[in-house]
């Protein structure tokens, strides 16, 4: 049997709000899983407050693993090195892995639109090894194995 475990990635980058969770419906994401350490925007709209309230009204459970974020006073490679990551990497694999079957789509959140420039390429990685296919959404209509 095929491997049918598979993680999105999304960024919203300089994207209004509608463009963002247009992303989200057009690739029936069904949860996001936000990767910042501190969930809080110069875009009051991308706050978690506001996702809380916003991404639900469209069937979208949003959560919040900040043991994944990516600020710190070290890099993010050592950082993935420490305890706290493999605690948050460990949850995630969890719910990748639970919601499989289900075929309910899990999108990693981050504000840097291209996963290049952004620590999520380093958990996508990761995930990789683990065996999980990883599209990253960059435009709208546009998805990405590989980056």
């Amino acid at each position: 049997m095929e491997d049918q475990r598979t993680c999105y990635t999304i960024g919203y980058g300089n994207s209004v709000f509608d463009e963002f969770l247009n992303r989200l419906l057009d690739n029936t994401i069904k949860i996001v899983v936000d990767v910042r350490s501190y969930p809080q925007s110069q875009r009051p709209e991308f706050n978690a407050e506001n996702l809380k309230v916003k991404l639900p009204e469209n069937e979208i459970v949003y959560c919040h693993y900040p043991l994944l974020g990516g600020m710190g006073e070290r890099s993010y490679i050592e950082y993935m090195k420490s305890a706290a990551f493999r605690k948050g990497f460990t949850d995630l694999l969890y719910q990748i892995n639970r919601k499989a079957n289900k075929d309910t789509k899990i999108a990693l959140m981050c504000a840097e639109k291209n996963p290049r420039n952004c620590h999520r390429r380093h958990i996508a990685e990761r995930l990789e090894k683990e065996g999980i296919k990883v599209i990253h959404l960059t435009e709208p209509g546009q998805a990405s194995l590989i980056f």
